[in-house]
């Protein structure tokens, strides 16, 4: 069978490519594809992942289950990934910590955790035994560990970039430019193409800067650091590397000295070195535009208005050259929960910046999947062929239809190492239609989180600093 999902898997890139680029996309041959690998998946989670087959257990689910049960009966909550008690981390009991792990990734996780007294420490110890962690922190300091085997983490990366690269080739080639962006991409097909440009600098025209952290494994921090080799240069706005145990101590509490250290040291790279860390950037776009570089900047909304404000404030504008691009994903509210206007902050960009409305562009992701979602001209975030995107009403019944509103889940075709068949806690309107920009499928207009719901990521850690 894993032979089997292998290639149904391979083969949904390559149709998430096709849908991308507009060239030989079936619509019908991707869904088929996608519910084979659905039906896969389902019995692969039932043979490795303790916590699916107890629930399927007592749903009545089986392996032979169709897909219509599948959705009905085995949808989890994405709270899943914090299941474990927090006395665990309190306490640095990591063993305890592994035999929770093991109740959700689809393999035992027997490692030796002796010396291990750190979220960091245990993460790496993970790593090293070739198991990725991703976590993602709200308000609470509540962490979700969603974990990956090396084969899902890389094909996690290869589909973003085999999809992305052709939305953005077409972006850039709509007006008129970008011969080496295109030229990166246009050889992806096969899949040997495609494992040949992830190794190399597939963006020389263009330098990258990212307003976030040098390294870390929080949300989209650890996608930055896969992608970032991909520019001729990259740098971050913060030079370090972000501590989950400085974050969870920031927002539940500092306990030890060491931890009183790390949250003191990460308040004062953030806040105390704030405008120094962004002059560092500044100056380091200056100079990559001084060669020649176009820029592709990424970070969350309220990362680009302080950018913007800093600039404005010290009468600087900042006149990247034609085609650079700025990709913005996350909440759109600051630290303190102000709201930010699209309209408002795409205007301060294009005025400091000099990136054009049309080249600020939104990406639309969760720790939980695989799938960077992007945000097209018309105010569609498309959802790639790899996702089965699916809406809920409030008692989390499946809704039908091709315009619907409800809490969003997805089953996720690449996901192998946990369960991928989650809903989120956020509410969405969906439509399934074709778009004016020329993609078919599903996409989401409007994105808001749950009543009672948490603001995760970077701006509920954030908001920490401000409390």
């Amino acid at each position: 069978m894993e032979e089997r999902l292998k290639d149904v898997r391979n083969s949904l890139i390559k149709a998430s490519q096709a849908w991308a680029s507009g060239k030989g996309f079936d619509l019908q041959k991707a869904q088929e594809l996608r519910r084979k690998a659905i039906l896969l998946n389902h019995r692969h989670y039932l043979d490795g992942i303790p916590l699916y087959r107890k629930i399927a257990e007592a749903e009545g689910c089986h392996k032979d289950s169709d897909f219509q049960t599948i959705k009905e009966k085995m949808m989890l909550s994405a709270d899943i990934f914090k299941s474990y008690e927090q006395s665990w981390l309190d306490d640095n009991d990591y063993n305890e910590m592994n035999r929770w792990l093991s109740s959700v990734f689809h393999k035992k996780v027997d490692i030796d955790m002796r010396g291990i007294k750190s979220i960091d420490k245990w993460i790496s110890r993970l790593e090293d035994a070739g198991i990725r962690i991703s976590y993602s922190s709200g308000t609470s300091g509540v962490f979700s560990f969603v974990p990956r085997d090396k084969e899902d983490w890389e094909l996690s990366r290869k589909a973003n970039i085999a999809y992305l690269a052709p939305l953005l080739a077409n972006c850039i080639m709509h007006k008129g430019a970008g011969n080496h962006l295109l030229t990166a991409f246009a050889d992806l097909m096969p899949m040997s193409g495609l494992l040949k440009m992830t190794n190399k600098k597939a963006l020389p025209d263009f330098d990258a800067a990212f307003l976030g952290f040098k390294s870390g494994r929080m949300g989209n921090q650890a996608l930055i650091e896969e992608f970032a080799p991909l520019f001729n240069d990259y740098y971050f706005l913060y030079d370090i590397e972000i501590s989950g145990s400085a974050l969870r101590s920031l927002r539940r509490g500092a306990r030890t000295e060491e931890e009183r250290k790390l949250v003191a040291a990460l308040k004062d790279k953030i806040m105390g070195q704030r405008e120094d860390n962004y002059s560092r950037l500044i100056d380091k776009i200056e100079k990559s535009t001084g060669k020649g570089q176009r820029i592709f900047i990424f970070g969350a909304p309220y990362q680009f208005k302080e950018l913007c404000e800093i600039l404005m404030d010290d009468n600087r504008k900042l006149g990247l050259k034609e085609n650079s691009i700025a990709l913005m994903g996350g909440g759109w509210k600051t630290f303190t929960g102000e709201a930010v206007s699209r309209e408002t902050l795409v205007d301060m960009i294009g005025e400091t910046l000099n990136i054009k409305p049309e080249m600020a562009l939104e990406g639309y992701s969760m720790t939980e999947t695989s799938a960077l979602t992007m945000r097209c001209k018309y105010g569609r975030f498309h959802i790639p062929p790899i996702i089965e995107p699916l809406i809920f009403d409030a008692a989390l019944n499946p809704l039908e239809g091709d315009d619907v509103k409800g809490t969003f889940g997805f089953m996720d075709t690449l996901a192998t190492s946990h369960p991928g068949f989650l809903i989120s806690n956020d509410y969405v309107h969906m439509v399934n239609s074709d778009c004016e920009c020329g993609l078919q499928g599903p996409a989401i207009l409007e994105i808001g989180r749950l009543p009672g719901a948490e603001v995760k990521g970077c701006g509920g850690i954030m908001g920490s600093f401000s409390a």
